[in-house]
């Protein structure tokens, strides 16, 4: 199945491009996201990051500074000619690859019962975040450079789960990335389908990654202690549950329109880590449940902006990273969304651009220069 077959078979329109190939409503949706993510950063975070730091925008400022690195990736992405882009991505898997073994080693910061940073001074960079977005390109380069032969699944699709995608979850595996793991493992899902692997390889391969993730969970505590709390959050009020139930007070709190930038009362002191993975519980309670709506309406537009421009790719490797990068926003905000609402298990993901974050952000916006650029390479053809 083409990209344009998939798209037109979810009812998606995509002969919609500016003359230039721009789309100026994804632009716009990121800058906006952007915006909308330091406002409520900063509302989340001032108390606490006075309290710790004595500066309100400490959090704040590091955010800006990740956008505007950002920025400066997704603008040499914009201006480097494409072919340069493809014969980088190699290099880059291995890369990538190092920077998430260097976090096993000395160089490595450690923090709650996980190894998922690089203390690089005074800042941690986190390369699970960067490792998505490359798992994506690299998963994406391997099947077009066999596009047609996954019927081939020994020759083709088996080298393509043990040469990009073992690496990444083996390496997750030793920094107990559970979340990051989901999401591999559902990226290699979406992009095989779409390049057309047969069903019922699908289907067996799924059933063997949830096997696989089954026995994950087992084998940690800590994660059989965040399914039973996600099971009855009230059994363990003060411990694991304490997390979930007061996100649930603050959405609660919030009402229909909310208490008002500044004046939510979660994450002074009762909400943790109210600025991270759980900004929406801030964003419900100080903007209520219209805030809440419009912050994951902005989200999904986003993503189905990316669809779009997947659909006018001009070549299957443009196609799958734009659907690739769809899935990784969407698939997150979802997970992200899920857990704050107490509908899923506890996964440590951030919600694109608007969780506190630099090197999330950093590859956020990164990843939609990249979805721009596929967008203006469709139109380079015609042209």
């Amino acid at each position: 199945m083409s990209i344009t077959e998939l798209t037109a078979a979810l009812g998606v329109q995509t002969s919609e491009p500016d003359e230039n190939g721009w789309d100026w409503w994804l632009f716009g949706a990121t800058c906006i996201l952007c915006g909308f993510g330091l406002l409520m950063i900063y509302s989340a975070s001032y108390a606490g990051a006075d309290r710790t730091y004595g500066d309100p925008s400490h959090y704040f400022t590091r955010q800006v500074i990740g956008i505007g690195i950002g920025v400066v990736a997704a603008t040499l992405v914009l201006v480097v000619p494409w072919r340069w882009l493809r014969r980088a991505v190699l290099p880059t898997h291995i890369a990538t690859l190092i920077l998430l073994g260097a976090v096993l080693s000395p160089l490595g910061h450690s923090a709650k019962g996980a190894s998922r940073w690089l203390a690089l001074g005074p800042m941690n960079f986190q390369p699970s975040e960067l490792a998505k977005l490359v798992f994506v390109i690299s998963m994406a380069h391997f099947l077009a450079c066999n596009e047609g032969r996954l019927k081939d699944v020994v020759g083709v699709v088996l080298p393509a789960l043990v040469l990009q995608l073992a690496p990444f979850v083996g390496l997750m595996y030793f920094q107990k990335d559970f979340g990051t793991t989901v999401i591999l493992a559902g990226l290699s899902g979406v992009l095989l389908f779409v390049a057309g692997l047969q069903k019922r390889w699908l289907v067996g391969g799924a059933a063997v990654a949830l096997v696989g993730l089954a026995a994950m969970v087992v084998g940690e505590e800590y994660r059989q202690r965040r399914l039973i709390s996600f099971l009855d959050p009230f059994a363990d009020i003060e411990g694991t549950g304490y997390q979930i139930i007061q996100g649930w007070i603050a959405l609660a709190t919030g009402g229909p329109t909310g208490t008002g930038i500044t004046s939510g009362v979660a994450q002074r002191g009762f909400l943790p880590e109210p600025h991270t993975d759980f900004i929406s519980a801030v964003i419900g309670e100080e903007l209520g449940a219209v805030g809440w709506c419009c912050a994951a309406g902005l989200q999904m537009f986003l993503v189905w902006r990316i669809v779009l421009v997947s659909g006018r790719a001009r070549d299957l490797f443009g196609g799958l990273v734009a659907v690739g990068i769809a899935t990784l926003f969407g698939a997150q905000a979802i997970i992200n969304l899920g857990v704050v609402a107490g509908l899923m298990p506890a996964k440590g993901l951030v919600l694109p651009f608007l969780s506190y974050g630099a090197s999330a952000v950093i590859v956020h916006v990164l990843a939609a220069g990249i979805v721009l650029r596929v967008g203006l390479e469709s139109r380079r053809e015609v042209s």
